[in-house]
């Protein structure tokens, strides 16, 4: 395979002390002719900059910035790199082997209309049950999805571990400033604009994606308002609320649990009838809070 396009690593990072290890180490690694890795720390103050450090002799450039939101922060790590591709690398991600540079670049070699490529989260079994279930609840992993995404079939696509082209990012101008699915919104205006992003089906990436119940659920309250705030990836609109009722009441949830046990033979499972009703919790307390808050907005013009 000759002519392949440089690459640059871009892992954003803050306070992930116990992760950037594995993650550097596993990217510096790669068996791939020409590529860089540069770091964007939002201000780290547990030792995450120090190990990082460790690593500016492998061509691992640390930048840091503090306050900026993950949107704007992902776009400086676009405008510092070099590469022609870039792949976007979660701190809390690990590389599973040396040659998985190359099998992602793979579909952009045979097509210019590839802009990115990308894979699912996957898991070690020592990970913590929380950390295991997140991979396996997954509804991607759960369902399946087509090899290729375009204007027709999109689905949300982030970029906790997906390559793109460098000028179709800018040619759709590039991460919105936002707190939340800024990846999201742009895989989808890459589609629209016609586009296609390949999902590579024998390759994976270990996520840690939380080691605890409550980081899980954070996560989540984090996507949930940035919906409600208007930050969405595309036009299809969300599930009903009956659908989300349903799904994400005591009955469904527990049958399901007990399939994915008995499915995937993971006790890790058994979080998902309690995840479920942290879920319901937290949507009902976000629209109430957006509710007051248009009440006082309304209430200040009359």
């Amino acid at each position: 395979m000759t002519d392949l396009p440089s690459v640059s690593f871009v892992v954003l990072t803050l306070n992930n002390k116990k992760t950037i290890k594995n993650c550097i180490e596993s990217i510096v690694s790669q068996n791939y002719p020409s590529f860089e890795t540069l770091v964007i720390d939002g201000g780290s103050n547990d030792g995450t900059k120090e190990i990082v450090e460790q690593y500016k002799d492998l061509n691992v450039k640390l930048h840091e910035f503090k306050g900026y939101g993950i949107g704007k922060s992902r776009q400086i790590g676009l405008d510092l790199s070099k590469g022609e591709i870039c792949a976007f690398i979660d701190s809390d991600c690990e590389l599973p082997d040396c040659f998985w540079t190359r099998k992602m670049i793979e579909p952009f070699l045979e097509s210019k209309n590839v802009a990115g490529t990308w894979v699912l989260g996957a898991y070690k079994k020592e990970y913590p049950s929380i950390a295991r279930y997140s991979i396996l609840q997954h509804p991607y992993r759960r369902k399946g999805v087509s090899k290729f995404i375009g204007s027709e079939n999109y689905l949300a696509i982030g970029t906790g571990h997906t390559l793109l082209k460098r000028n179709a990012i800018i040619d759709v101008g590039g991460f919105p400033d936002l707190k939340a699915k800024e990846d999201v919104d742009l895989t989808y205006r890459i589609v629209k604009a016609g586009y296609v992003l390949v999902h590579v089906e024998d390759c994976e990436v270990y996520h840690l994606h939380a080691t605890t119940f409550r980081g899980f659920m954070k996560k989540y309250e984090r996507d949930i308002n940035a919906g409600l705030d208007g930050n969405k990836g595309d036009d299809r609109g969300s599930s009903s609320a009956i659908s989300f009722l349903v799904s994400n009441s005591f009955i469904y949830p527990t049958g399901l649990a007990l399939y994915g046990i008995i499915k995937d033979r993971d006790l890790a499972w058994f979080w998902h009838p309690l995840v479920c009703s942290a879920k319901l919790a937290i949507v009902a307390r976000s629209f109430l809070k957006l509710k007051l808050i248009n009440s006082k907005k309304n209430s200040q013009f009359h």
